[in-house]
């Protein structure tokens, strides 16, 4: 049987039309069996990181993302949006991401010395978290930063593709990888090199590590901010500024969490020179 079947006689569908219409499809099918699997396999690491957060807030210590690369979204998803939690701050320079130049992450990613730049830049403390994405988990600088910020006493959640990891080996020199140093792992269940659909016997596409990280990171927050207005605790969560009234409502919140942290790193950096 022809599994891409042809359009008959006065079918105006084009064959390729069928081919987009059958992947489509399969892609569809696979990020929602892949979903279920996240859901299934992580329940009880959500709650995990979801209390680890909240006792995080309840502390006043401070919540960061960081990622490189396609892994810096997630991290970004969760940054000043609608329907955002106010108090998370992005570990994000924009050499880590692939603004500029579509390969210098990749470069930077495997230089474990860049770990010194975030240190100069982020006053990361005792007692706060980093939400760290990485599907490989195995690069250097991630590596690197995470053992520094272990040292510190900080805490680690990682977003990470075990089949991933668990099939490739470190480039940092510990021979450690993100999943052996995280306090709280979350699988994204991407298959190894990420994408999931095959074409042919030559190409895959259809990645799906960005949508179930950042999957796991609402489902982590929004169960924070669940367990914070349980017990009474302020939540401050962004209105989508496309809603009427939103503008004057959101400006508060960045003058008393967003624009406050960013005054502090612009003290602290000023103070070091």
């Amino acid at each position: 049987m022809n599994r891409f079947p042809y359009p008959q006689e006065n079918d105006t569908i084009k064959k390729t039309e069928v081919l987009c219409m059958d992947f489509a499809k399969r892609y569809y099918e696979f990020l929602e069996q892949t979903l279920r699997n996240v859901y299934q396999s992580n329940k009880e690491h959500i709650q995990e990181a979801a209390d680890l957060l909240y006792q995080t807030q309840c502390n006043n210590h401070t919540i960061y993302t960081f990622g490189t690369g396609h892994s810096h979204m997630i991290g970004q998803d969760l940054y000043a949006r609608a329907g955002g939690y106010a108090k998370i701050y992005p570990i994000d320079e924009i050499e880590l991401s692939l603004a500029t130049h579509p390969t210098k992450s990749t470069q930077i990613e495997r230089m474990a010395e860049y770990a010194n730049v975030l240190e100069h830049l982020y006053d990361v403390r005792y007692g706060d978290v980093v939400i760290v994405t990485s599907n490989s988990g195995r690069n250097a600088l991630v590596i690197e930063y995470v053992l520094r910020l272990r040292k510190k006493g900080v805490k680690i959640i990682a977003i990470t593709s075990l089949k991933h990891s668990q099939n490739t080996e470190s480039r940092h020199k510990s021979k450690k990888r993100l999943f052996e140093l995280a306090d709280i792992v979350l699988d994204n269940q991407a298959p190894l090199g990420d994408a999931g659909v095959a074409i042919d016997e030559n190409i895959t596409i259809g990645p799906v590590s960005t949508i179930t990280g950042c999957f796991l990171s609402q489902c982590m927050i929004g169960s924070m901010v669940e367990k914070l207005k349980e017990n009474g605790m302020d939540a401050p969560v962004f209105r989508s500024s496309n809603t009427d009234g939103a503008d004057a409502y959101n400006q508060a919140l960045f003058d008393t969490y967003i624009l406050k942290k960013g005054n502090e790193y612009e003290s602290l950096n000023e103070s070091q020179f």
